[in-house]
């Protein structure tokens, strides 16, 4: 079983997972793909290949309890396993790897959340990683004690994509604002901010037009901003940002953010783990923490000591975008993934967790309805 964010989109982790196993038609064929939704018929981007299921059915109930696999990105949606069978597995592969905020029991959550955390990594059978610095919270802040697979997540293998790939995937986030891929002049900056847990929005966002205004004279090219708020700020985000700005674009609801990252250019973020992810392949990232000493969270690092200029105030950022340094930049980022957190991601996570899995699958659920095939319910 796979669960990520409560059944509301089709993304992340669990769908990289399911469509590597489609990939590979030997593969495919050992597997029954089912995939849980709230509302199943609003996802009609999902392959034939697997099958949609409604959350709270009998069907999903009967899958829960049949599946050898559960796979999820997040807590299991308050379902606990007072029946998991020995020989079911429940990988958990978060949504998210190394980040700058405090996570888990490593911050300042509420008693009820640490509950559950503790709950889900009792009945947790494998983790995922992307770094040392990462394979390290696992056991810690997450207090799972474990195997964990340090390969890279799932849904970052897109970053090693071919760029035809990227090409395609650019061109998809271009249509969805609006704009058209035959304009070569046209740039994008992708503004991903996490949330606060208090709930502030007065540290959000930043002067559109001077922001794109000083990366027009930096790198060239006409910019746009795509503004991909954390699901948890979907409820009141658009009261933060002026969408009626022409060159501010609202991808809030775009059902992969890594489609985003991908066609991005630039990328501007305060402590979100999508904005580590967005430089995986170098391209230039800016950090704007208007709320640096005073974040509820707290921080793994010196903020001062990152390879992402700094900012805590519009002048600021502006500033380290008209005296950004490409080389300074490129050697920063390759010490920290390599002395500060050890990256590793491989372009290979999703085929590592669909190994994992095909090595686990000797014996059978006695309770499986296929003879010879496994179940495995992609939750997302």
């Amino acid at each position: 079983m796979l669960v990520s964010w409560n059944g509301a989109q089709y993304n992340c982790n669990p769908r990289a997972i399911a469509e590597a196993i489609l990939k590979n038609k030997d593969v495919s064929k050992t597997f029954e793909l089912n995939y849980a939704f709230i509302a199943p018929d609003c996802f009609p981007e999902v392959p034939q290949q697997i099958h949609k299921v409604q959350i709270g059915s009998l069907e999903y109930y009967r899958l829960l309890a049949t599946s050898q696999f559960i796979i999820s990105n997040i807590r299991f949606a308050g379902i606990n396993f007072p029946y998991k069978k020995s020989r079911q597995y429940y990988i958990q592969t978060m949504h998210g790897g190394h980040g700058l905020k405090r996570v888990e029991m490593d911050a300042d959550l509420p008693a009820s959340y640490q509950k559950s955390l503790l709950e889900d990594a009792k009945w947790t059978d494998l983790m995922i990683s992307d770094s040392r610095f990462w394979t390290e919270l696992a056991h810690t802040a997450f207090r799972f004690p474990g195997e964990v697979l340090e390969v890279g997540l799932p849904r970052n293998d897109i970053f090693f994509a071919t760029d035809s790939e990227k090409q395609k995937i650019r061109a998809r986030v271009l249509d969805y604002v609006g704009l058209s891929e035959n304009e070569e002049s046209i740039r994008l900056l992708i503004y991903t901010p996490t949330f606060r847990s208090n709930g502030r929005r007065e540290v959000y966002g930043f002067d559109t037009s001077r922001v794109a205004n000083a990366l027009k004279n930096k790198f060239s090219g006409n910019w746009y901003v795509l503004v991909s708020s954390h699901p948890n700020m979907r409820t009141y985000y658009k009261e933060i940002y002026d969408f009626s700005n022409p060159i501010l674009k609202d991808v809030g609801l775009y059902p992969d953010l890594q489609d985003i990252l991908i066609a991005g250019d630039v990328c501007i973020t305060d402590y979100s783990s999508a904005g580590m992810e967005f430089c995986l392949d170098g391209r230039p990232a800016f950090l704007l923490a208007k709320d640096m000493s005073d974040y509820d969270r707290g921080f793994y690092f010196d903020m001062h000591t990152l390879p992402w200029p700094l900012a805590e105030t519009d002048e600021e950022l502006i500033h380290n975008i008209e005296t950004f340094d490409e080389k300074t930049y490129q050697e920063a980022l390759e010490r920290f993934n390599r002395d500060v957190i050890g990256l590793n991601e491989t372009g290979h996570a999703s085929e590592a967790v669909v190994q994992w899995m095909l090595k686990h699958i000797d014996n059978p659920l006695e309770h499986c309805s296929h003879s010879g095939e496994y179940r495995m319910l992609l939750l997302d």
